[in-house]
C-alpha cells in the first residue's frame, strides 16, 4: 500500500499521502509554511513547486519573501495588528508579551514517526496499532515571545483522513498570554469551494449541510452553534 510522509530536501517540500489523498506544503524562503495542495492522491515525485500560486492584490500590507506577491500560507506570517486589520483576517495564533507585535513562527526542524500521539484525557481519534498511521511533527519558533509551536499532522493508512494538532510551549523566562489558537489559517486563490458541516442539533447530529463559499469571512463557532441551534 502506498502510504508515506516524504520530505523533499532540495525543494523543502512535505508530501503526506495514502491511497486516496495527498497533502503538500513547503517551507518558504522566510522559514514559514506554505499550503500547496490538498485533494485526491497524486504520485510522489520531485518538482511540486509548480503548485505554488501568486496573485497581485491591491493595498496589501503583509511581508512576504521576494519575488512573491501573495502565497497561500498555512501558517500566516503574523504582522502587526494594523496589517491584520487591513486584510481582515485573524492570525492563526497570537501570543501577547507586554503588548508587543504579533509573533512570527519560523521553521526549526521536523520529525516523522509511526503511530498517533495520545491526547488523553481529551477526546481524540486513535489507532490500535502504530502501523495504522504516520505523524509529522513540525517545530516552529518565535524569537520575540520565546515560544515554540509544534504542528502535528497524523495521516491514517486506511482512511482519507488527516488530523492536525497544535501545541505551544513557552521556552523563555517571562510570561506570555496565549489569546488565540485557531485550528488552521489557509488562504485560497478563489472561492470555488463548498463548506460541509454537520448540523449539530439534537437528533440531527449526522445531518450533512453543504453551502457554497462566498467572498469574505464565513465561520462557525461554538458560541454561534448555541445561538443558531445547530451549527457545528
Amino acid at each position: 500500500m502506498n502510504f508515506a510522509i516524504v520530505f523533499h530536501k532540495e525543494e523543502r517540500v512535505f508530501h503526506l499521502y495514502n491511497e486516496e489523498i495527498s497533502y503538500i506544503m513547503r517551507i518558504m524562503e522566510n522559514e514559514q509554511l506554505e499550503h500547496l495542495y490538498y485533494g485526491k492522491r497524486i504520485p510522489d515525485r520531485e518538482g511540486f513547486s509548480y503548485l505554488h500560486e501568486e496573485a497581485r492584490r491591491s493595498q496589501m500590507s503583509v511581508c512576504i519573501p521576494e519575488p512573491g506577491f501573495f502565497p497561500c500560507i498555512t501558517v500566516r506570517r503574523n504582522t502587526l495588528l494594523t496589517a491584520q486589520e487591513i486584510i481582515v483576517v485573524r492570525p492563526l495564533a497570537f501570543c501577547r508579551k507586554m503588548d508587543l507585535a504579533y509573533p512570527i513562527f519560523k521553521y526549526q526542524c521536523h520529525e516523522i514517526k509511526n503511530g498517533k500521539p495520545s491526547y488523553l484525557p481529551l477526546p481524540m481519534s486513535y489507532v490500535e496499532k502504530e502501523e495504522e498511521a504516520i505523524t509529522l511533527d513540525i517545530r516552529l519558533f518565535d524569537s520575540l515571545s520565546q515560544t515554540e509551536m509544534v504542528l502535528e499532522y497524523t495521516l491514517y493508512r486506511d482512511y482519507p483522513i488527516l488530523c492536525r494538532n497544535v501545541r505551544f510551549t513557552q521556552k523563555g523566562k517571562e510570561k506570555i498570554f496565549l489569546e488565540r489558537a485557531m485550528s488552521m489559517s489557509v488562504e485560497f486563490m478563489d472561492k470555488d469551494f463548498s463548506l460541509l458541516h454537520l448540523s449539530g442539533a439534537w437528533g440531527r447530529e449526522r445531518y450533512l449541510k453543504k453551502r457554497k463559499l462566498e467572498m469574505g469571512i464565513q465561520k462557525h463557532t461554538k458560541f454561534e452553534r448555541y445561538l443558531l441551534r445547530g451549527r457545528a
